[in-house]
C-alpha cells in the first residue's frame, strides 16, 4: 500500500500495522536521478520501530562501516540514532558527501525489503547463513570496486564504490535497486538454500533473475520515480491521453530513456538489468534459443518476461478508471495504479517462493508457483486478470507452466485419498521437522521418494496471509531435500545420460526434493518436487559439466560475486536483429 508522510513523500506500508512504525528517508533511484529544478530524489519507506544503536544496528540488520580497500572504519551516528535528519534535505551533493546518510539508506532499504518479504509470506524470514544468526551485516562502503554483493559465508552485503569517467566518486550503496537486489540475494538464500548449488541453467540465472524483479518492483512502489517517468507523457493540463495509457506506452521509449540516465555510472553491475531487459522482446524461440542459455542472458530474460506482465496489468487497472473520461487520466491517478501494480506483482513474486520445489528449479516452476499462489488469495481474478497476463507473458518468451494437470496452469492438488496420517500429530507438524519427517516416511511410495537417498527434512513454516480482501489463508510450508551420491558408471542405469568425456570413477552428487503445503487441518494441499532421478537430472549433469563446475566449486558468495563481475566485464548484447 502506498500513502503520504506529512512531509508529503511517498510511505511503503509494508507490512505489521500492529506495531509503531518509523520513517527513514532514502533516495527513490540513485543520485543520478534527480527531481523538479534539480533537486535529490528522495521517498521515505515506513519500517517497524525498534531500539536502535549506533550502525545503525537493530535486531535483523547492522551497519558496520568498514572499507577494507583503505582499513579505514567510518563512525556511525551517536546521537539521535533513531530520528531522521535527512527529512528536508533536498541537496543531492550533501546527501552523497554524508556517509551518515550512506549508512541510514542501507539500513533503510535492507530493512523495508526485510518487511515486504515478511508481508508477502505471512511469516517471518531466516538469513541463510551457516551457523544461524539473527542480525546481517552490512558494509556501505566494503571496498574500492564497481561492484555489490551478498555473502553467506561472512553473513554480509557488501557496497562497492568508484570513479565515473569524469573522476567523481560512485557509491553502489546509494543506488535503491542495488540495495534491495543484494538484500534479495540473502532472503532467497535463507528461504531457499540450494538454490545457490550448481544446477541447471534455470537456477543459475534464478538468483541473479529474481533479485533483479525484487529491486526494480520495489523501484516502481516509489511514486517519485514512477511520477519522473510519466512527466513526458503528461499533457500541460496535467493528464495523461488515453493514448497514452497503454502497456506498449507505459513501458515504452520514455521508460528506456529512464533506464539509461538510472545510474548511468553504475553500467555492469546490478542495476543494469532494466537497461537490457527492455531490449528483449516478446519471442516463444527465446527461451530454447542458444542465445539465452548463458546464466546471465537467461535471468535477464525472466526480467523482461516479468517488466511486461507488469506494464499489461498497469494498463489494465487503469481501463475501467478512463470510462467517462475521454479526455484521459491525471497523472495522480495514474501514477497511483502504477505504484500499486508493482507492490501486488511483488507480493506474488515473493509468495511464490513457497509453491516451489526446493532444488532444481526452472522458469515453467516459477510461472506455475507464481499461478497458484495468487490462486489461493485470490480465487477471483476476472476484475484485472493478473494470472493471464502473467501466464500469457511467460508464453510470449517460450516459458510454459511446469504444472500440465490443469488448463490454468497452477499446481494440481495431490489426492488425499493416496496419502496417510498414521503417526503424526499435525499440531506438532506445523513446526517440527521430525514430524513432518514421520510423514514423509509414512508417505514414501506415494510422495515417490527414493528410498536409498539420504532424506531431511531442512524446513518447516507454519505461514498465515491476508489477501486485500481480508480473506485469510493459514498454511504450513515444509520442504525436504534428497541427496544420492553415484559414480559416474552408474548414471546410464538409472535413465541419466552421463555428459560426454565425463569420468565413470567420478562421485556425482544427484539432488532432489519437494515443497509440502498443508491446509489448516493438516491435510496434503500440493507437493512440488523433483527426484534424484528424475528427467532434470541429464540436463542438469550436462549443464554443469559444460560450465566447468566439476573441476571447480565456488562457494555461494563467490559465484555471487563472479555473477555482478562478469556483468562489468561483458557487453551489453544488442537484440535487434531478432525480429
Amino acid at each position: 500500500m502506498v500513502a503520504r508522510s506529512p512531509q508529503g513523500k511517498t510511505v511503503y506500508d509494508v507490512v505489521r500495522n500492529d506495531v509503531p512504525m518509523r520513517h527513514w528517508t532514502i533516495l527513490a533511484q540513485d543520485p543520478s536521478i534527480l527531481g523538479a529544478g534539480g533537486k535529490a530524489l528522495t521517498t521515505t519507506v515506513r519500517v517497524p520501530s525498534e531500539r536502535l544503536e549506533r550502525g545503525p544496528k537493530g535486531f535483523r540488520v547492522h551497519v558496520i562501516d568498514y572499507d577494507a580497500s583503505s582499513d579505514t572504519f567510518y563512525r556511525a551516528r551517536d546521537k539521535n540514532i533513531d530520528t531522521d535528519p535527512y527529512v528536508k534535505v533536498t541537496d543531492i551533493e550533501k546527501l552523497v558527501r554524508d556517509p551518515y546518510f550512506h549508512q541510514q539508506n542501507v539500513y533503510a532499504i535492507a530493512m523495508a525489503t526485510l518487511q515486504a518479504f515478511e508481508g508477502a509470506l505471512g511469516r517471518t524470514v531466516p538469513w541463510g547463513f551457516p551457523t544461524p544468526s539473527h542480525q546481517i551485516k552490512v558494509a556501505p562502503h566494503a571496498f574500492a570496486d564497481a561492484n555489490a554483493y551478498y555473502s553467506r559465508e561472512s553473513e554480509s552485503l557488501n557496497f562497492g564504490y568508484f570513479p565515473d569517467q569524469d573522476g567523481k566518486q560512485v557509491f553502489t550503496c546509494l543506488s535503491h535497486d542495488i540495495v534491495v537486489h543484494e538484500t534479495a540475494h540473502a532472503l532467497l538464500d535463507g528461504l531457499r538454500s540450494h538454490y545457490l548449488l550448481p544446477s541447471s541453467t534455470d537456477q543459475a540465472a534464478f538468483h541473479e533473475g529474481f533479485s533483479d524483479i525484487v529491486a526494480l518492483l520495489s523501484v516502481f512502489q516509489s511514486q517519485p520515480v514512477i511520477d519522473r517517468l510519466l512527466a513526458p507523457l503528461t499533457a500541460r493540463n496535467g493528464r495523461l491521453a488515453p493514448g497514452n495509457l497503454t502497456a506498449s506506452k507505459l513501458g515504452g521509449t520514455h521508460l528506456a530513456e529512464l533506464a539509461e540516465q538510472m545510474g548511468a555510472a553504475l553500467s555492469g553491475v546490478p542495476t543494469s538489468a532494466l537497461r537490457t531487459s527492455l531490449s528483449i522482446r516478446p519471442d516463444k524461440r527465446h527461451y530454447t534459443s542458444a542465445r539465452f542459455e548463458e546464466e546471465h542472458d537467461r535471468g535477464e530474460l525472466l526480467v523482461a518476461i516479468v517488466l511486461g506482465a507488469f506494464f499489461e496489468v498497469w494498463a489494465r487497472r487503469l481501463k475501467p478508471l478512463l470510462q467517462g473520461h475521454p479526455d484521459g487520466l491525471a497523472r495522480a491517478v495514474v501514477s497511483e495504479e502504477g505504484t500499486t501494480a508493482a507492490s501486488q506483482l511483488l507480493r506474488i513474486m515473493i509468495r511464490a517462493l513457497d509453491y516451489m520445489p526446493p532444488v532444481d528449479l526452472t522458469f515453467g516452476d516459477f510461472l506455475s508457483a507464481l499461478l497458484t499462489a495468487d490462486l489461493q488469495l485470490y480465487p477471483d481474478d476476472t476484475r484485472y486478470r493478473y494470472r493471464d497476463i502473467l501466464k500469457h507473458s511467460f508464453e510470449s518468451y517460450g516459458v510454459s507452466p511446469a504444472s500440465h494437470g490443469r488448463s490454468d496452469g497452477a499446481w494440481d492438488p495431490p489426492r488425499a485419498s493416496e496419502f496417510t496420517l498414521a503417526g503424526t500429530h499435525f499440531e506438532r507438524m506445523q513446526r517440527d521437522p521430525l514430524e513432518v519427517f514421520r510423514f514423509v516416511w509414512e508417505n514414501k511410495a506415494a510422495l515417490g521418494v527414493e528410498p536409498n537417498a539420504f532424506t531431511r527434512v531442512t524446513s518447516v513454516r507454519p505461514v498465515m496471509r491476508i489477501s486485500n480482501d481480508q480473506t485469510v489463508l493459514r498454511e504450513t510450508v515444509a520442504e525436504y531435500v534428497q541427496q544420492l551420491t553415484v559414480y559416474g558408471s552408474e548414471l546410464t542405469h538409472m535413465g541419466i545420460r552421463r555428459p560426454e568425456g565425463m569420468p565413470t570413477n567420478r562421485l556425482i552428487n544427484l539432488y532432489g526434493g519437494g515443497t509440502l503445503v498443508f491446509n489448516e487441518y493438516g491435510l496434503l494441499k500440493f507437493h512440488i518436487a523433483t527426484g534424484v532421478k528424475s528427467p532434470r537430472q541429464s540436463d542438469r549433469l550436462q549443464s554443469l559439466w559444460d560450465r566447468g563446475y566439476f573441476a571447480k566449486q565456488p562457494s555461494a558468495s563467490a559465484r555471487i560475486a563472479s555473477l555482478h563481475r562478469d556483468r562489468v566485464l561483458r557487453p551489453h548484447p544488442s537484440f535487434k536483429e531478432a525480429w
